[in-house]
């Protein structure tokens, strides 16, 4: 899965840039010199410079950011308002946008608020020089649209940074639950192998050592330790496996119910196209694995919006493919699928990874004979 790609909002950042097209026009039909071009285009550039860094950024403080767009946005209009009349306004426009994406929607909407008042303020003092012209309307009726359209975009800014926030939240809350889960995970392991293998090794030392002591003065009695350590080994080497059984999980079909519900918290729909076939213990495991590995990657990685899994079985084997709508790519595989991959070819089977659209994972168990097949099972996602 890609690791570092942007996301759409981004680049549909810098769609808004082409309102910028009003000053530029409003430069380039007018015959200039050259000190003027130098100083129209020094503070176009600064002013977009300025813009994507804003809303590029990875960090910082937005508040900050905001004022600092705001503030660049009044002077760029204040810069180059002499040259170009009306044609400024999107700069004030462009700041009252920026300076929305804050925590603190008063102080966004109050300074928005100011360049409102300043573009009508400037309107009523151009209206005598207006007057008379075919077109008088016009000009002081989009300034008065832009004052309203600026306090506008500052709450529509404002509303999106919000949902940004809480979508943020919402992935802290989520990793820290994981993370809570997995401490609680390991603390139960340790306590399972403590209670399981604590007592049990203390005995088979102890008559380890008698055992020993035995050797010479009582031959007879030091065999009967030694089959009773033998025995007592072998009670624990089946209660380890029991326990070992119970940590790989209830199969694909649990692992398939886990993922539903981590796939449905990170709003991806999830979709079985077929009833699940019943699989030999050791496939099943590995496939259960495969799958815990892929919805683990759509869930950090691929910003899918659906995940669809099939599960086939023929005379030669069980194929099991995952496929997601998301960014797909061909980066570097993880730790988890390299490991997958190598149990796999062990095994005698194959992965393969398509990322040309989305992600498509399809492995390749071959046919193993289990003297107790699973029941078969429909898939209720």
């Amino acid at each position: 899965m890609p690791a570092a790609r942007r996301p759409a909002r981004d680049w549909m950042s810098l769609g808004w840039l082409l309102f910028l097209a009003y000053p530029v026009a409003g430069f380039v039909l007018q015959p200039r010199t050259l000190a003027e071009g130098v100083w129209f285009w020094g503070v176009l550039l600064a002013f977009v410079a300025l813009y994507v860094a804003s809303q590029w950024r990875r960090g910082g403080d937005d508040a900050a950011w905001a004022l600092a767009g705001y503030a660049g946005g009044l002077l760029a209009f204040a810069a180059v308002f002499p040259l170009l009349g009306a044609a400024a306004t999107s700069f004030l426009i462009y700041g009252s946008f920026l300076v929305g994406n804050q925590p603190h929607r008063a102080r966004a909407l109050g300074f928005s608020g100011l360049s409102a008042l300043l573009l009508l303020g400037l309107m009523f003092w151009y209206l005598p020089r207006w007057s008379g012209e075919p077109w008088a309307w016009a000009v002081p009726t989009g300034w008065a649209l832009a004052s309203v359209y600026m306090l506008f975009s500052t709450y529509g800014m404002h509303l999106g940074w919000r949902a940004r926030e809480a979508g943020r939240q919402l992935r802290l809350a989520q990793a820290e639950k994981e993370r809570l889960a997995a401490d609680a995970e390991r603390e139960r392991i340790a306590r399972d192998l403590h209670d399981l293998l604590g007592h049990t090794l203390s005995v088979i030392v102890l008559k380890s050592e008698l055992a020993s002591r035995l050797a010479e003065r009582d031959p007879a009695r030091a065999a009967g330790e030694i089959r009773e350590v033998e025995r007592i080994s072998r009670e624990a080497l089946s209660e380890v496996r029991a326990a070992v059984r119970g940590y790989r999980g209830s199969g694909l079909g649990a692992e398939l119910a886990r993922a539903k519900v981590a796939l449905d918290a990170a709003g991806v729909r999830l979709t079985v196209t077929a009833p699940l076939s019943s699989l030999p213990p050791e496939t099943e495991a590995s496939a259960a694995m495969l799958l815990r590995e892929a919805v683990t990657n759509v869930v950090r990685h691929a910003r899918a919006s659906a995940v669809q899994v099939s599960l086939t079985s023929g005379p030669g084997g069980h194929t099991l493919t995952i496929q997601d709508d998301g960014l797909g790519g061909q980066a570097p595989e993880g730790t988890g699928l390299n490991s997958m991959r190598e149990r796999l070819r062990a095994a005698g089977g194959t992965l393969e990874r398509d990322g040309r659209q989305g992600t498509r994972l399809v492995a390749h168990f071959p046919a193993v004979d289990s003297p107790h097949p699973a029941p078969g099972r429909e898939a209720a996602l």
